[in-house]
């Protein structure tokens, strides 16, 4: 508390204002998330699709890469925001939790309860190991380049190494009517789909397997390299949203450093200093 003192103390406000200001807080943050994760749910919804939706189509070729370009899209631009509105890196880990409890209602309401698919079809994919990779990524270097080029290039990569261990029983293969395939097919032909072009997909036919001999490979080097560019230009066009609400640090003296340059998205940790303890003298 007494460091909330201080702080009320250097911003000239009284108790009341600093009550109707936590009041005011505890109403707003709930919805700005709950809306947040909503329109990332609705984008990521509309691009990845069927992708995330169905477990046979979470495949070893377009997975990985359409829904590495699809989540960063979104995520690297509340990342942006955070970072340079209030110098938190943390905005990739609040985007992937608040995508992650939009899609459990929407697979458990709509998917499970009112269309009754088994929730081992249409369990969604997780991104929470992904996102904190690259926010530490922010947090140590300060640098939105070296997150792209060392935290956004990996998201693929940890994608698919977060989320095997729940596919991976999926993928064992077994033999039902004389034909060998996978769990995850043979769910998918028991639980048909109306509406859906399943019968005009031919499972994993592409040609990259022969340039590494290994599909996973393949797909996240290349959804990487496209993650560096899409994160870069979300993150330029989170400055332009967030410069409006720029405006010089009041902290700063009172943690006795000095404002950052905004020209310069790195920072020292010198420039926010620990405070001393005076409770030992």
């Amino acid at each position: 508390m007494a460091n909330s003192d201080a702080i009320t103390q250097a911003l000239n406000m009284s108790a009341n204002e600093e009550k109707a200001y936590r009041f005011f807080d505890l109403i707003v943050i709930p919805i700005i998330v709950i809306v947040l994760g909503a329109a990332f749910h609705l984008h990521y919804m509309l691009t990845a699709g069927d992708w995330d939706f169905w477990v046979d189509w979470k495949d070893r070729l377009y997975w990985p890469m359409i829904s590495s370009v699809s989540f960063v899209i979104f995520a690297a631009a509340v990342q942006g925001l955070l970072w340079k509105i209030i110098r938190m890196p943390i905005g990739m880990t609040t985007a992937a939790i608040g995508l992650i409890a939009m899609e459990w209602a929407s697979r458990y309401v709509n998917f499970h309860m009112w269309a009754y698919f088994p929730l081992s079809e249409v369990w969604p994919a997780t991104w929470i190991a992904a996102a904190i990779f690259v926010d530490c990524i922010l947090l140590v270097t300060g640098s939105f380049l070296m997150t792209a080029l060392f935290g956004a290039f990996f998201l693929p990569t940890i994608f698919v190494l977060s989320n095997y261990p729940m596919l991976a029983p999926f993928r064992i293969p077994t033999e039902v009517m004389g034909t060998e395939v996978t769990v995850a097919d043979w769910v998918g032909f028991t639980f048909q789909r109306g509406g859906s072009p399943e019968y005009l997909r031919i499972i994993e036919s592409a040609g990259m397997r022969v340039l590494g001999a290994e599909t996973w490979f393949i797909s996240c080097l290349f959804g990487g390299f496209l993650s560096i560019f899409i994160y870069m230009g979300w993150w330029g066009i989170s400055g332009i949203a967030a410069r409006p609400y720029s405006r010089a640090n009041p902290f700063a003296a009172f943690m006795g450093g000095e404002e950052p340059d905004e020209k310069d998205d790195k920072i020292t940790p010198d420039a926010y200093p620990l405070p001393i303890s005076n409770d030992n003298k």
